[in-house]
């Protein structure tokens, strides 16, 4: 039935598919809108003329019929937001009608994921709609074998996409659901260092099946690139950039610049005879330019290189530092090898933020999505820190209980131990956040005996008026709640400056001491330091209540 009939026919299961677009007073957002109801003459027109007369666009609509209900999924284009639009649908529709309307998104990928369960044959229709993040995400909270059949029926475009963006558990499961020819001509639709990023996930044997199954031009240059490793330059660097000759002119790199077979547009890579690099040259300057001019006299020598052995995390602080979108990679005789784009950092520093804030929580590195993990990879991925911690946290338990008699003979020690204690955690968690953060940044260096000397000594003062400061309010606090012990309450005071001062030390220098043995600083932040410091603060508070209390009593 046409598209423009709008009907949905009762006691028949087909698809409708349309694309309309309208002139709608503004967008704000890209909105799922997934609507049972029964079925009607003119439903989707009436749909339609609704959304026209909110000034929304209808990107797609998807339909289907069982005996007298219509099931709808849009993809709108809409100036209101979701709860609204969902409102003003259910009053054109009436109250047996239900709605659900969502952000294209998360939220939206879980309408998607509703309407795809009950007909997944309808993947191919959608995914012309969708970005790969949203697909991904929308396939991800479907079963396990439905989205394995999905995998089979997407297009190479489309399958290439989720690869690119799939973590290695997911990569496997469609390894495993799609056929060789598939998965390479889906690899196949990637630009090289997207193929090789793909690539590098797979088992070896399979990276050999789909290389010898890849046009010559990409297996060529994949060949070249998986030579470095992933967290490196060289493997997070691309070849498809525009290079000349330093003696060709402005005419002909305009012209390689129109044939569009690059990823990277807005700049050319200028070289001599023998490959070395000369400059780099912008679009910007090519339209200012005349035709005729000569390349090397256009070439801006770049703020920096890097060689394809440099670390990525380096290469992101070099691209920061000096607030570059271009770094070209480039061998130990300066010939040019590719370029890291400002999107391939981009890249970096998600999944670098990610690796610390798993380090910083004490867990293992994700290697898959939350949603798609099982329970049984969520407690591999926990327990070895929480051992580690409960370990050394023994040790903690030991000393306390090194004081039982003391604890005995003044029971009200005791109380104060979680407050001294979490101090000194808190306190030392600080201090670490903020010296990871500064390494990673590029602020400081831990190389550098100066940066390491200004650190301690900042860190000493900082942490000095803090626990002079947790030192006073500990000490009136301790006066109420001991009913007055004087002795106690100086002992909490003087318990807080000092457990202050050392954990804000060893918060700040265990992340230096860490980046210098060429460990994650963020794995030795976080549960390790709060350990190390709970240690330190038994120490410290009971030597210092037994000496103080004791002695006075």
């Amino acid at each position: 039935m046409p598209c423009s009939q709008g009907s949905v026919e009762s006691l028949a299961l087909y698809y409708v598919v349309c694309a309309a677009r309208f002139k709608g007073s503004g967008r704000v957002a890209k909105l799922v809108v997934l609507i049972d109801t029964p079925d009607r003459p003119g439903l989707l027109s009436e749909i339609t003329g609704l959304l026209h007369r909110l000034g929304a666009n209808l990107v797609t609509s998807l339909g289907y019929a069982v005996e007298d209900y219509a099931r709808l999924l849009l993809i709108v284009d809409s100036p209101l937001e979701p709860d609204e639009l969902k409102e003003r649908i259910e009053e054109q529709l009436g109250e047996d009608a239900e709605v659900k309307a969502a952000p294209l998104g998360p939220e939206g990928a879980e309408l998607l994921a509703e309407f795809l369960h009950d007909k997944p044959g309808l993947v191919n229709l959608l995914e012309v709609y969708l970005e790969p993040p949203d697909l991904l995400d929308a396939l991800l909270r479907l079963p396990r074998d439905v989205r394995r059949r999905l995998y089979r029926v997407l297009s190479a475009q489309s399958l290439g996409g989720i690869m690119l963006l799939a973590d290695e558990a997911t990569l496997r499961e469609i390894a495993e659901s799609v056929d060789l020819d598939h998965l390479a001509k889906a690899i196949a639709t990637l630009d090289p260092d997207e193929a090789v990023d793909v690539l590098q996930k797979l088992p070896e044997k399979l990276r050999r099946q789909l290389l010898g199954r890849l046009p010559e031009e990409l297996r060529r240059e994949a060949l070249r690139l998986l030579r470095y490793p992933p967290d490196t330059a060289g493997g997070i660097m691309t070849t498809s950039i525009p290079v000349l000759r330093a003696g060709d002119t402005v005419q002909q790199a305009l012209q390689l610049l129109r044939r569009g077979d690059h990823d990277v547009r807005d700049t050319i890579i200028v070289v001599d005879e023998e490959g070395h690099l000369v400059g780099l040259v912008t679009v910007d300057q090519l339209l200012r330019a005349s035709p005729s001019e000569k390349l090397e006299k256009l070439a801006v020598r770049p703020r920096a290189t890097v060689e394809p052995e440099v670390d990525r995390e380096e290469v992101a602080r070099l691209m920061l530092r000096y607030d570059i979108n271009r770094l070209p990679v480039v061998d130990r005789e300066g010939r040019f090898l590719g370029i890291v784009t400002v999107e391939d950092v981009a890249d970096v520093l998600a999944e670098e933020a990610a690796e610390d804030i798993a380090l910083l929580g004490g867990l293992e590195t994700p290697r898959e999505r939350y949603l798609k993990a099982s329970i049984f990879d969520l407690f591999k991925s926990r327990l070895p820190w929480l051992l580690l911690i409960y370990a050394i946290e023994s040790v903690t338990a030991n000393i306390i209980k090194g004081y039982e008699d003391v604890i005995q003979r003044i029971a009200i020690l005791a109380a104060f131990i979680p407050l001294v204690m979490d101090t000194g955690g808190n306190v030392g968690s600080q201090a670490s956040s903020m010296i990871v953060r500064a390494l990673a940044l590029g602020e400081i260096s831990e190389r550098s005996r100066h940066d390491i000397v200004y650190v301690f000594l900042k860190e000493l003062a900082t942490a000095t008026l803090i626990g002079s400061t947790l030192a006073l309010i500990g000490f009136g606090f301790a006066m109420v709640l001991s009913g007055g012990n004087f002795m106690l309450s100086l002992s909490v005071a003087l318990t807080l400056l000092i457990v202050t001062i050392l954990a804000d030390i060893i918060g700040a220098t265990l992340p230096i001491i860490a980046r210098r043995l060429g460990a994650d600083p963020a794995a030795v932040s976080g549960p390790f330091v709060t350990t190390i410091v709970d240690i330190s603060v038994a120490l410290v508070y009971m030597g210092l209540a037994t000496h103080l209390v004791l002695k006075a009593g």
